[in-house]
């Protein structure tokens, strides 16, 4: 990993973006399976490409226009992974308060929440939400990157200036353990093969689709 670092598409971008940008794109190829928690926005692997121009126009920092435009192009790019050959196995568990915002319009929202469920539909993509009524969640946001070597797993803890990167195995561990418990408090994941007279309990795919209805 440590000498192909840089060298993937990600490289094209290296004038223009931050080394954090390229490092997320060269875990994110590397990797057989991705856990992400997100409590305040969509991981970025399930964003729109209006969600995500909205995230980085009114975003913490004031950034020029072309390199707003550039860090969408490769959030776009990167998503690619998930329609490849081989894409890895991703599992995001979202707070149902990254659901809510109306960011930039009641359109944009609506076409995130539709862009959920139609990735859902992936066999190797599963989403769960995080129900505001339910047990409160953890407040960082945090992926994990599994590769086909298990020792050489990170992860990633989002933080508003600069991200935390841990490949110990105790911040592995306990990240992991994080992780399982918040898969246990969150609905069940969205299934749209699921006839609704089916359903017998609250679910992910049933929340988001109460959240779309204002949005018509």
């Amino acid at each position: 990993m440590g000498q192909a670092s840089g060298k993937g598409w990600w490289s094209d971008y290296r004038q223009t973006l931050t080394a954090a940008h390229l490092d997320l794109a060269g875990l994110e190829s590397a990797s057989i399976v991705l856990h992400t928690y997100e409590p305040m926005f969509i991981p970025g692997l399930l964003q729109t490409r209006e969600y995500a121009a909205v995230i980085h126009r009114d975003g913490y920092v004031d950034l020029s226009p072309e390199w707003q435009r550039q860090a969408v192009e490769f959030r776009m790019q990167r998503q690619e992974l998930l329609a490849g050959e081989r894409p890895p196995r991703l599992h995001a568990i979202i707070h149902e308060a990254a659901l809510r915002p109306s960011l930039g319009s009641r359109e944009v929202m609506r076409g995130q929440l539709l862009k959920l469920i139609e990735v859902s539909r992936r066999p190797e993509v599963a989403i769960q939400i995080l129900p505001l009524d339910g047990r409160v969640g953890f407040g960082t946001g945090f992926t994990q990157f599994h590769p086909q070597v298990r020792e050489l797993s990170t992860t990633v803890v989002s933080h508003i200036e600069r991200d935390l990167y841990l490949e110990d195995e105790n911040s592995m561990a306990k990240y992991r353990d994080r992780f399982a418990k918040l898969e246990v408090v969150a609905l069940p994941p969205v299934d749209v093969a699921a006839s609704p007279e089916a359903r017998k309990a609250k679910d992910s795919l049933g929340l988001i689709q109460r959240l779309l209805y204002p949005l018509l």
